[in-house]
């Protein structure tokens, strides 16, 4: 914080106001208070998000006198908890053997770093759904449940994408030097497993976390196909970025595959869509030989940029009757800037500026120190409508623009030849 302050002298240098704009070029504003003068980190409302450019390079901030105000767009930490993925790994031993009614698979692991999941490797193509224990043991004797009543499940979807499977596990981001996966069978086939692979993560220290934000999502369209259903989901808003979007779902037993996309411009064919997530699995929390398991109907996103306010959930069915959906839930990472007002006092966001260049301000060099500046709430008004927007002329096609030069070439062509032949015909005077 001492490094920060020392900063601000710099602060004002680079947060002075910056060169003059005309806001009849932008077509929406939002006003919003600041309490006082001085470096503020604020978050950018999601109806300025919605009406802005996807990378936010219309964005403005104007102050009391209605000049502009340069900002620092700010890289926010993740809001999971302190410590980063740094590689996966195969073990140092692995083993699987039959013992009674179950597959025992242990490995050592021949890493002292946290662990956060295994990933078994099961080759089998047959669908399958069983129930596991996951335990870990620093010494082969003394072993400590993880978690219990995990799901491994497989189901094929002929003709579509490719299986769906749940074969991760998770280890609870700890140390051990082995780690044992119980697969109870009940009654069924048992499944082979011919490997497995290791997250290992590096604990990095403390730091403060940004929490994603609900968005008010809502279903505006479900269309049910011969083998799938599509949700058309109403974000409130583009430009956000998703990490998570939920199903509620009314049935008890199930376990499908679901994808995210954005819609295409003009029909909604899959192959012309761009894909947020492919293929996900979902499944709901059953018993199955009498042992618990859990469930999972949330799809992770990892903060994928959406440029549109709608996006298409299709849940692949196969030959099962359509799922119960009852609504959706998704969280997003907010957007997050600073800037140095020079006055209290009511200031406002511009947006809406398709011609508008990306600034460049100076400010933005010091973004990684103003990140670490305390979020200021701010109560943004409703955006409007500029009263006198003026929207800005469409830049001429290069088609336009060489038929002019060849226009006004071929003009002083002809004036010249005109020019020439008029002073031959001229009568020419004695000296």
């Amino acid at each position: 914080m001492k490094k920060l302050l020392a900063l601000i002298p710099a602060l004002f240098v680079f947060g002075a106001t910056a060169h003059g704009l005309n806001q009849a070029d932008w077509e929406c504003r939002q006003s919003f208070d600041v309490a006082q003068a001085g470096p503020a980190r604020v978050s950018v409302p999601i109806d300025t998000l919605g009406r802005a450019r996807a990378d936010l390079r219309d964005l403005r901030i104007v102050g009391p006198d209605g000049a502009e105000l340069p900002y620092a767009m700010l890289a926010l930490p993740d809001a999971r908890a302190a410590y980063r993925v740094s590689q996966t790994v195969a073990p140092r031993a692995f083993g699987a053997a039959l013992d009674g009614a179950a597959t025992v698979v242990t490995i050592e692991t021949g890493v002292d770093k946290p662990l956060e999941s295994i990933e078994l490797s099961i080759p089998d193509a047959k669908d399958y759904m069983k129930p596991a224990r996951v335990e870990v043991s620093p010494d082969r004797k003394n072993w400590t449940t993880v978690a219990g009543g995990q799901p491994l499940f497989r189901r094929n979807q002929a003709g579509r994408y490719d299986a769906v499977a749940q074969n991760t596990l998770p280890l609870g981001v700890r140390a051990a030097a082995f780690v044992r996966v119980t697969i109870y069978d009940q009654g069924h086939e048992p499944i082979a497993v011919a490997g497995a692979k290791l997250k290992v993560v590096d604990e990095v220290a403390a730091r403060d976390t940004v929490p994603d934000e609900e968005v008010a999502a809502t279903i505006t369209n479900v269309k049910q196909l011969a083998d799938e259903t599509v949700l058309t989901v109403d974000l409130g808003a583009a430009n956000l970025r998703l990490t998570s979007l939920s199903l509620a779902v009314g049935d008890s037993l199930f376990a499908r595959s679901v994808t995210v996309t954005l819609p295409a411009a003009g029909d909604d064919t899959a192959d012309r869509e761009n894909t947020l997530a492919r293929n996900r699995p979902v499944y709901s929390r059953t018993s199955i030989g009498g042992i618990e398991t859990s469930g999972r109907t949330t799809v992770a996103l990892d903060g994928a940029s959406v440029p549109s306010r709608t996006i298409l959930v299709r849940i692949a069915n196969g030959d099962s009757p359509p799922l119960d959906i009852r609504g959706v839930a998704a969280t997003r990472r907010p957007a997050h800037l600073a800037f140095n007002p020079s006055v209290a006092g009511r200031h406002t966001f511009l947006s809406g500026n398709p011609q508008a260049a990306a600034p460049r301000y100076d400010i933005a060099m010091l973004s990684r120190e103003l990140a670490r500046l305390p979020l200021t709430e701010i109560a943004a008004g409703t955006l409007v409508a500029t009263p006198d927007y003026r929207a800005p002329a469409a830049p001429a096609e290069p088609s336009q623009i060489t038929t002019r030069i060849l226009f006004w070439v071929a003009l002083a062509v002809t004036v010249g030849v005109l020019l020439y032949v008029i002073g031959r015909l001229l009568p020419k005077t004695d000296k």
